[in-house]
């Protein structure tokens, strides 16, 4: 719902989309936002040109701003599990030299686990622009440790992941994958695909998971799995399963997650909003092949 009320030029990234503040002030942000969109939305759907220029602007920041739950919840999971240091304005790559080095309850992991699950729910129904979207979201803060609320977002202006969460290339891509296949589940590459990967999912109405595989702004040599994430995948293994990347220029990061990532499913296939039409990758569903 939310992507049908987005309006942008969506070849070059807005400045907006540069952004870094903490958790707690995005969120509360979103939580101011939520409620003018929703009693504007019927309206401004029936009639854009009734709805003034500030309620546009609003849509967009909500779009930019929600991925930020997933974002640090997952990177907090995965500090958890990985023994990483929990470090406010820091995102530590994980390799055998960082990792393990600190131990965490069981518990908090568990808790950590549940966390980022409700913020993939939470940002779900906020797309959705659903009534409950503010309760969603006032549950995620509700289960938040107080110290990820100063824990720091922050956003690039990515050219090809902004591309990639053009709606109209995500419906492309969704109408491509209906034609032939249900997924049971959608699994994909974070960071960069969770924006295009929550409307998405959202379109498609299939149950999502984000896997963090960054190789080129995190340094990731593999796909960072944990047991926690087996266990969550393992219902969904029949499949068809469905491993998305938002863009594929040279494919490499696709190729690997879909390399790591097939073997847990006895059934699979990889989707991409974007691929370059001289990529050697060639997922088995693409939204818009572009050329430079």
């Amino acid at each position: 719902m939310l992507e049908r009320l987005v309006y942008a030029d969506w070849e070059q990234p807005p400045d907006v989309m540069a952004f870094e503040a903490p958790l707690g002030e995005l969120l509360d942000r979103i939580q101011a936002l939520l409620p003018g969109i929703l009693a504007g939305r019927d309206a401004a759907l029936a009639d854009p040109a009734s709805a003034p220029s500030c309620f546009w602007d609003d849509c967009l920041a909500l779009y930019l701003l929600t991925p930020a739950l997933v974002n640090v919840a997952l990177n907090y999971k995965i500090c958890l599990e990985q023994g990483l240091p929990l470090h406010p304005t820091h995102y530590f790559e994980v390799s055998e030299r960082t990792r393990f080095k600190n131990e965490y309850p069981a518990g908090q992991i568990a808790d950590a686990n549940r966390l980022f699950l409700d913020a993939i729910e939470a940002a779900r129904a906020i797309y959705r622009l659903e009534p409950s979207a503010p309760e969603a979201l006032a549950g995620f803060r509700r289960e938040l440790p107080g110290p990820l609320s100063g824990f720091i977002y922050a956003s690039i202006k990515d050219k090809y992941t902004w591309r990639a969460s053009d709606p109209r290339r995500i419906h492309s891509l969704a109408d491509e994958v209906l034609k032939s296949m249900r997924p049971a589940v959608i699994v994909g590459a974070a960071h960069g695909s969770i924006m295009s990967g929550l409307v998405f999912a959202n379109l498609v109405g299939a149950p999502l998971y984000f896997i963090r595989f960054s190789m080129f702004k995190r340094n990731d040599t593999a796909p960072i799995i944990a047991p926690s994430d087996l266990a969550h995948l393992r219902p969904f293994r029949p499949g068809p399963a469905l491993l998305f990347d938002e863009d594929v220029a040279k494919g490499t990061t696709l190729t690997r997650f879909g390399a790591t990532m097939k073997p847990l499913f006895l059934a699979s296939s990889t989707a991409s909003v974007l691929r370059h039409s001289l990529s050697p990758c060639r997922p088995d569903y693409t939204g818009h092949v572009w050329t430079d």
